[in-house]
């Protein structure tokens, strides 16, 4: 697949991420709070963002597969893209949960705050996590 159509089809998953992350999580908030837009606009541009990036990856990681060479910066980003949605969803999640069962605003901020500085954070363990296991294993193994 081009480069050119790897950034279209990640920037069109990435915008219809941010909009369904978005009115999903506005909805699911709009009963108790009046200004829900406020929680969703964070979430959904964080999962807008990190639906790009994740994507971006994948599709680079599976063109180089399909070629026979994935390079090992590759497969460290893949396993960072997926270390960063793994994150998403755990936080999300947990913030959710945080909301519902224990303290409203504790919740609150860890969807806001929280997912904006844990999704970098996940997304360079993974990528630092992967060099030293390629280091201990002798290589990383793609498939």
């Amino acid at each position: 697949m081009d480069t050119h159509v790897r950034i279209v089809v990640a920037l069109v998953f990435g915008v219809v991420t941010f909009a369904v992350t978005t009115v999903v999580v506005t909805a699911g908030f709009e009963p108790e709070i009046e200004f829900s837009l406020l929680i969703g606009l964070p979430v959904g541009v964080s999962g807008g963002l990190t639906a790009l990036f994740a994507s971006y990856v994948l599709l680079w990681h599976r063109d180089q597969a399909a070629a026979g060479t994935v390079s090992g910066r590759a497969a460290r980003l893949r396993l960072a893209a997926l270390a960063a949605v793994a994150d998403l969803f755990v936080v999300t999640a947990a913030g959710i949960a945080l909301y519902t069962l224990a303290d409203g605003s504790m919740g609150i901020g860890l969807l806001v705050a929280g997912l904006p500085v844990t999704l970098p954070l996940a997304a360079v363990v993974g990528y630092l996590a992967a060099g030293r296991r390629r280091r201990e294993q002798g290589g990383l193994r793609t498939q």
